[in-house]
């Protein structure tokens, strides 16, 4: 099967999921470069002038620019002729749609999170999602709230697939909850929708009965600033890292030396952005950790209450440090649940099994 893909963004360390489904899905080309993709995965652009004129024309006669690139999308998608393409977002898809339509070539479009939720983005690109929903052979959502919420927005339930994100098994492993320290590990942008100030807060509440936990906190993002004055206010720095962004085998590393994974997302309440499903939580659960986190989004998938870790409502301080002081009082509960945790991840979110549900979507 010849497939094609188009995803907005060349370079960005938090979207894990486009990676693993540019590696196993094998696309024979992939196009990228914002919300309307023109460059493949060779550098070779779609127009043919030079990318000085590409820039000077979207810059100044955005509406011309829009009939120029369906025009050479269509033409390029003519000359590869793939039998389905897959979109990465639903606003790429609003950029690609119209040159897919003009081709005739199959459409499915990829929904994550804020392309769903957020409340300027659906506001911006209703009517055209209604194009999409109308035109696309199918839909994918991350997570069963997503499905509903397409299917508010008008997608036809029938077009709508749940397909979460998935996880390298082989690559996350090894944690011992049993013998580690006590150290909660946290892993994803400084955002909102992640709400890490809260995450902080929590732990600020646990330091009372366990002062000798630590909190390691890897990522960056517009909250980045914040959260560190925070733990500067809360006179933190002694139990809580901010360790910036790291690249896989060194987040690897951390999961694998701590006692639990702890996020607290949460719609953000100034634009109602939401998560999908988190690929942290998946990678830190089948690494072997327990999971202490939020009933959002595709973390209620994921995470069974009491069995592979705790959740508690958005915003629930009080709750999340309980429940991770529970876990640091008992490392035998946190190897059972981490134990159940990673089983979890091997029956149902093991990235070859959901790439083979994608692969399922793209083919009917």
């Amino acid at each position: 099967m010849k497939i094609g893909m188009a995803h907005p963004n060349k370079r960005n360390y938090s979207e894990t999921f486009i990676r693993y489904h540019i590696e196993y899905l094998k696309p024979f080309f992939v196009l990228t470069g914002g919300k309307r993709p023109y460059e493949d995965q060779n550098g070779k652009s779609i127009f043919p002038f030079s990318e000085p004129i590409r820039v000077f024309i979207k810059r100044l006669i955005p509406v011309l620019y829009a009939k120029v690139y369906t025009h050479y999308l269509a033409k390029y998608l003519l000359q590869q002729q793939p039998d389905v393409v897959i979109v990465e977002y639903g606003t790429t898809g609003v950029g690609i749609i119209d040159g897919c339509i003009k081709a005739r070539i199959p459409l499915v479009v990829h929904f994550h999170g804020f392309d769903a939720f957020e409340k300027k983005t659906v506001e911006t690109h209703l009517a055209e999602y209604q194009k999409i929903f109308r035109y696309a052979k199918a839909i994918v959502a991350v997570s069963r709230d997503m499905v509903e919420r397409l299917v508010e927005l008008g997608a036809p339930r029938d077009k709508v697939y749940f397909v979460s994100c998935g996880v390298k098994i082989h690559e996350f492993s090894g944690a011992n909850p049993a013998t580690s320290e006590k150290l909660a590990v946290a892993v994803g942008r400084f955002t909102g929708k992640k709400a890490p100030h809260l995450t902080i807060k929590a732990f600020d509440k646990v330091l009372e009965t366990h002062p000798d936990a630590r909190l390691v906190m890897i990522g960056h993002g517009d909250l980045f600033n914040s959260c560190k004055k925070l733990v500067e206010d809360l006179q933190l720095r002694h139990a809580v890292q901010l360790l910036g962004v790291k690249n896989p085998s060194e987040v690897a590393s951390y999961l694998r030396a701590a006692r639990l994974f702890v996020q607290h997302s949460m719609f953000n309440p100034e634009n109602n952005d939401s998560e999908g499903t988190p690929t942290s939580i998946l990678e830190a659960a089948a690494t072997g950790l327990p999971i202490v986190s939020t009933r959002h989004a595709g973390i209620k998938d994921a995470v069974e209450h009491g069995k592979t870790g705790y959740l508690v409502e958005e915003q629930d301080v009080e709750n999340m440090a309980y429940f991770m002081s529970i876990l640091f009082a008992d490392a035998a509960l946190a190897a059972q649940m981490g134990e159940a945790a990673r089983e979890k991840m091997i029956k149902e979110y093991a990235i070859d099994l959901q790439t083979d549900k994608l692969l399922e979507v793209l083919k009917n």
